[in-house]
């Protein structure tokens, strides 16, 4: 339920519930590894809203300071890049007319800032948490509730767990692996330790999410449902979901801390905002933005992307990160064309930066092949971040009260697959950051710049920041339509998926048929359809 003529923070708070509710759509039609970038995203919410409802007063008002943060900071990715927006006030006032978003009031001005995740996370670990309800607390009120349902949220090595969730977030080559499962296809599937763990993670995220709201908002709740009765079937069936996860993925109930609590990363926040961030009245502008012409090239790019295929292990023993990139760009780019259009959209959003940021490494991987020192330097710093990320994670859960084999055993690939080696290399380099490889990807462009600010603003919704959640709703005609998208939001996340999905599917396809003429043509024509999407989404997005 929402109140058009309340605060912004107050509709802030009250959009997180559906938009909660479209992130929990974990179905048929999602590629394997872009549940887990769900999940995460659902654990990140449900630590921010359990802290903000141990204080809704003092804390909900700074939903409106990060949303100034994060204009500022967009603010600041386009004067970086020399990237043009005209339609900047759309970005940042999606909806008009229901509340007051400019960002111009004393109350956001005066707002303080949302702690970053680090914090959060910090903040929840030195906490004490309770065990999963017992029946006699499913009847009790929201507060208990939300206690009760913190405490599903806790396990062993639970910072190893959010490291595996944030793999699969990002699409890259340890995230992939998420999805080979013994008999299962490669970057489809999902292995089931994982699958386990991405679902424990999301049926409790979403739990306390919605339990954070109500009690930071309980006017939102809408008086013809019975609140009680149906919180107490929330809690039971997370109960369940939790159970059954446990017995698979096997990481346990956490245990006590030892020794002195980890310090809370507290992230330093000095606040000095550009004049564009806060939106006149004036400058608002409407929402008659159409995606129309930009779908019908989209189908037109999915008919061409399944008109060839080839059999990874045709032309001999392939490298896997070769077929993780293949298979897993045609599995997320078909989770992409199975929800834009539907209320599960936001998915689509997560996909397509999953395939923005992969297709980036890969570019960067594969630039000047003809000097072959070079390349073998960039091959041997792509792999090797893996490797420490993979080291790093096994460290963090068995130091967190899981035992080192049961760590390693998260990480072991089927039977099938020859594993590489593991040792790192001296003077290890770590990879460029993602807004350089952006960048190199974007050279061709007039703007190149405009694919770190795109990759910003897809974060903002798989980050689930205020902006984010405003671009998740579409308010025309009087009515407020809680799980559309902005077609601005909906172009970008299209045009960033074709774009992704074909330089991973052509390059993929170039290195495992040993560049035959038929991969060739076909890199070429994702690549030509691409650009037709992008021609029609940036007249919506108005980027590049």
């Amino acid at each position: 339920m929402f109140h058009f003529d309340g605060t912004g923070d107050q509709f802030l708070a009250e959009a997180a519930f559906p938009y909660a509710c479209a992130d929990s759509l974990l179905g048929s039609g999602l590629g394997g590894t872009v549940v887990g970038a769900l999940a995460r995203s659902l654990f990140d919410d449900g630590l921010l809203w359990q802290w903000i409802a141990e204080s809704p007063a003092e804390r909900r008002p700074a939903l409106l300071g990060s949303m100034l943060d994060e204009r500022d900071r967009i603010c600041r990715y386009l004067v970086d890049h020399e990237v043009s927006c005209p339609n900047l006030a759309r970005w940042f006032v999606p909806l008009h007319g229901i509340t007051d978003l400019t960002g111009a009031s004393l109350a956001a001005l005066a707002a303080p800032s949302l702690p970053a995740e680090a914090e959060l996370l910090d903040l929840f670990l030195a906490s004490s948490t309770t065990l999963p309800a017992s029946p006699a607390l499913i009847g009790g009120g929201v507060e208990d509730l939300l206690k009760a349902a913190r405490g599903m949220l806790a396990m062993s090595g639970l910072r190893g767990a959010v490291m595996v969730l944030g793999h699969a977030g990002h699409g890259n080559l340890l995230g992939l692996q998420s999805s080979m499962a013994v008999g299962g296809v490669p970057g489809h599937d999902l292995r089931a330790d994982h699958e386990a763990l991405f679902m424990h993670v999301a049926a409790v995220g979403v739990t306390v999410t919605l339990l954070g709201v109500c009690a930071a908002v309980p006017e939102c709740w809408p008086p013809e449902v019975e609140q009680a009765g149906f919180f107490g079937t929330l809690m039971r069936l997370t109960e369940d979901v939790v159970a059954a996860a446990s017995a698979v993925h096997g990481l346990g109930d956490p245990k006590p801390p030892v020794g002195v609590p980890s310090k809370v990363r507290v992230q330093a926040r000095k606040r000095r905002l550009r004049p564009e961030v806060l939106v006149a009245r004036g400058d608002l502008l409407p929402d008659i933005a159409h995606v129309g012409p930009i779908v019908a090239a989209v189908r037109e790019y999915d008919d061409f992307v399944s008109s060839w295929a080839t059999d990874p292990w045709a032309h001999g023993d392939p490298k896997l990160a070769s077929v993780l990139a293949y298979a897993g760009a045609h599995s997320t780019f078909a989770t992409v064309v199975s929800t834009f259009e539907d209320h599960a959209a936001v998915t689509t959003v997560f996909a397509a930066r999953m395939l923005l940021e992969e297709a980036a490494r890969f570019t960067w991987l594969a630039q000047d092949l003809e000097d072959e020192d070079a390349f073998v330097q960039r091959s041997t710093r792509y792999f090797d971040e893996f490797r420490a990320r993979k080291k790093k994670t096994i460290a963090l859960f068995a130091g967190n009260g899981v035992t080192l084999a049961a760590a390693t055993r998260l990480f072991r690939l089927p039977g099938s697959v020859v594993e590489g080696p593991e040792t790192l290399s001296k003077g290890r380099q770590p990879l460029p950051s993602i807004d350089e490889m952006l960048l190199l990807m974007g050279a061709p462009y007039p703007e190149p710049g405009w694919l770190p600010v795109a990759y910003s603003l897809l974060s903002q919704v798989t980050h689930s920041t205020p902006i984010g959640l405003v671009h998740m709703a579409r308010y025309r005609g009087g009515t407020l339509s809680a799980h559309d998208i902005s077609p601005e939001m909906l172009a970008l996340a299209l045009d960033a998926a074709c774009l992704g999905s074909a330089r991973l599917l052509g390059m993929s396809a170039l290195i495992l048929t040993q560049g035959s003429n038929e991969a060739r043509q076909y890199a070429l024509g994702l690549e030509e359809r691409a650009l037709v999407v992008h021609d029609r989404a940036r007249l919506v997005h108005w980027l590049d």
